[in-house]
């Protein structure tokens, strides 16, 4: 399951990250690192764009991130 598969208010954990090196270094600059907790809080039409809540920091992403972050419910 991907963050992508997320619906609002879903809370989850970040299991792995299927990113090329350079994003991954991006996502983890903006705290998205394996174990930690995440919640979806608005996504845009058509889940182009996500709202994610990250340890009390709101970060955004786009589809594409979205599908290469690997989650499990929480």
């Amino acid at each position: 399951m991907s963050v992508f598969d997320m619906d609002i208010g879903q809370k989850a954990k970040i299991v792995d990250i299927h990113a090329p090196s350079d994003l991954k270094l991006r996502l983890h600059s903006l705290g998205l690192v394996k174990g930690v907790d995440i919640e979806a809080r608005e996504f845009a039409l058509g889940k182009k764009n996500v709202e994610l809540l990250v340890d009390d920091t709101l970060v955004g992403l786009r589809e594409t991130e979205m599908k290469m972050i690997e989650i499990i419910n929480d």
